[in-house]
């Protein structure tokens, strides 16, 4: 496969060197048309690089998948640059070379699982009415216990709401007597000066 690539490469390196010899202003035109059009496709790139990037960001990451899973970087890029396809018919070719003796070694071990996976429900499902009934009064004594601490909540916010409305008369009571209190000692001061 190296010596394939290599060859095509040389062989269309080699072909373009001998038509730019030969035809030196059609070879010239032809780079032009070439460059044109990479500046053209690097001008859309620049506009729109989502696609790229997405498409490159795609491809690494498919490979450092692959190179974290063990695989060696030929197998990643390989795996990466490749669709890969599930066969099925390989999948039915093993079945048909069962034997019967394997076949009924599974269908044994199924049944055996399938056995032991009833048993299991079966004594799961035998314990969950009482397990059943043991939340039921759980829950009952958690909605008894609620009821108490709402109306235990409702007592003490009726009675902070006396304790505030308490303390706001005697805030007002305070500034009332602070008010009067400044009244007399000015009338003080007033006939204490006439005297």
């Amino acid at each position: 496969m190296k010596r394939f690539a290599l060859a095509t490469f040389v062989l269309t390196a080699s072909a373009v060197g001998v038509g730019y010899a030969a035809y030196p202003e059609e070879a010239a035109q032809y780079v032009a048309v070439a460059a044109k059009a990479g500046l053209r496709v690097w001008d859309n790139i620049e506009a729109n690089p989502v696609p790229i990037l997405l498409a490159l960001g795609t491809f690494l990451g498919t490979v450092l998948y692959h190179k974290v899973r063990g695989k060696s970087l030929r197998e990643s890029l390989e795996v990466a640059a490749t669709r890969v396809t599930v066969v099925s018919a390989a999948l039915q070719d093993a079945s048909e070379r069962e034997t019967p003796v394997v076949r009924r070694a599974k269908a044994r071990a199924t049944r055996t699982q399938l056995m032991s996976d009833l048993i299991g429900l079966q004594n799961r499902h035998r314990k969950l009415p009482d397990e059943i009934l043991k939340l039921e009064k759980e829950l009952c004594y958690t909605e008894q216990a609620l009821d108490e601490a709402e109306a235990k909540l409702t007592e003490k916010e009726k009675a902070h709401e006396q304790a505030a409305a308490k303390l706001d008369a005697i805030r007002k009571e305070k500034l009332a007597a602070d008010a009067e209190i400044a009244a007399i000692e000015t009338e003080m001061k007033k006939l204490a000066e006439v005297a």
